[in-house]
């Protein structure tokens, strides 16, 4: 009965949909879906995407092995909530001991409370109404601090990331979801150099320097309150970056940190790009063709041994299937020796062929020598320490 009176309180239509485990109540998606598969959040009373279902899963099956490998009290924090959905799959489905939920919008507010009734989890899920900054800051101090914070607004989360990091206990997790791609992968240049500090320009491996912008922005909010990070995982979509990270206090941590910013020196072929190694900017000279791309965060962007324990030891192997799985599959594929890669998509259109087998030409370059994989990054890269020239030789000879 509690529920049926809450929902009253809500002067939106409603649907209710199932996400894992979890019973929701949400806005009706003709408020907000333009076509099937494209939701407007500017349209919606509240938000709730369905197609973003994967990007919460990820976060589910790391909270899923983080409570295998803790017996403590672990406690959540999601600053900006939107219909719950995230929170209350981690205590319905990871088995965490309790959430703060907190949207600084009124319909978002009432419909957490709804949910939360919906799913009986009053006293273990706690909702909250106020800015996203603030709601960080409240859980700054120690015995307030979160074993793991979401920050997932609608754009860029810059504005978020110093009062995010210090809300994260030592050791505990940060995940940030950016959908401002444009920006990250170098597409509105000027837009990336105000929010995110970098001369950036789209290359055919722009996912790669869109995760790496955005560990860029959370390493050096990191360092200013101290604190160092390390990246578990990194995905990129046409829609959305998502990073998850470890969070290290101490000043050691802060430093090795920052120290993995770089540049990436890139030389230009016509349209396209090759990676030629990373440089400090005081280091860098110049030469014919060769420019500068960054700042970049240069370390590994993920974590293999998190990876295998995600896929060999959670219980619920549907958060396995489909995308997420393949995922898994190719970051554990990426051997991450090089920073940037070649798309052959890409590389193909501009010599005016038929885009080759990567699985082959992988074959081909290590039988001539060269260390090649692919890239977990994109689906269309390949990493390899061969230069373009060997690359398009192997290419055409296919």
């Amino acid at each position: 009965m509690q529920c049926q009176s809450s929902l009253r309180k809500l002067d939106f239509e409603t649907v209710t949909v199932v996400e894992g485990k979890a019973e929701l109540i949400v806005p009706k998606p003709d408020y907000y879906r333009v076509s099937p598969n494209e939701y407007v959040p500017s349209k919606a009373p509240v938000f709730y995407n369905p197609l973003m279902k994967e990007n919460r899963d990820l976060t589910i099956a790391i909270a899923s092995v983080v409570r295998m490998e803790n017996n403590r009290r672990l406690v959540f924090g999601d600053s900006m909530a939107g219909v719950g959905v995230r929170s209350i799959r981690i205590l319905v489905e990871s088995g965490w001991d309790e959430a703060y939920v907190n949207d600084s919008s009124e319909k978002a507010f009432a419909n957490i409370i709804v949910n939360i009734e919906k799913n009986n989890l009053i006293g273990r899920a706690h909702p909250s109404m106020i800015d996203a900054n603030l709601f960080h800051i409240e859980h700054s101090s120690a015995g307030t601090r979160f074993d793991m914070l979401d920050i997932d607004p609608f754009g860029t989360p810059v504005k978020f990331l110093d009062t995010g990091i210090r809300a994260v206990k030592h050791g505990g997790l940060i995940s940030i979801t950016a959908t401002d791609t444009a920006n990250l992968f170098g597409v509105q240049r000027r837009a990336a150099k105000i929010l995110y500090g970098v001369d950036i320009f789209k290359t055919g491996f722009m996912r790669e320097v869109g995760i790496r912008v955005l560990l860029k922005a959370l390493s050096e909010a990191a360092a200013r309150n101290e604190r160092g990070i390390e990246p578990i995982v990194s995905i990129a979509s046409r829609h959305y970056v998502k990073i998850i990270a470890r969070v290290l206090k101490g000043r050691k941590h802060a430093f090795q940190t920052i120290s993995k910013i770089k540049f990436l020196k890139v030389r230009k072929i016509g349209d396209f790009y090759e990676p030629r190694g990373l440089v400090d900017a005081s280091d860098f000279k110049v030469e014919d063709s060769c420019i500068i791309l960054g700042p970049l965060y240069a370390g590994e962007v993920f974590s293999k041994s998190w990876i295998e324990k995600i896929v060999s030891n959670i219980d619920d192997k549907k958060l396995l299937e489909g995308k997420i799985f393949k995922i898994f599959n190719s970051l554990l594929s990426d051997d991450q020796k090089t920073v940037g890669s070649f798309d052959l998509i890409g590389l193909s259109s501009s010599l005016r062929i038929s885009p080759p087998s990567a699985r082959i030409v992988i074959e081909k370059l290590f039988e001539s020598g060269f260390r090649a994989c692919r890239s977990g990054l994109d689906p269309n890269c390949i990493r390899t320490d061969a230069e373009l020239e060997d690359l398009v030789k192997i290419i055409k000879n296919l």
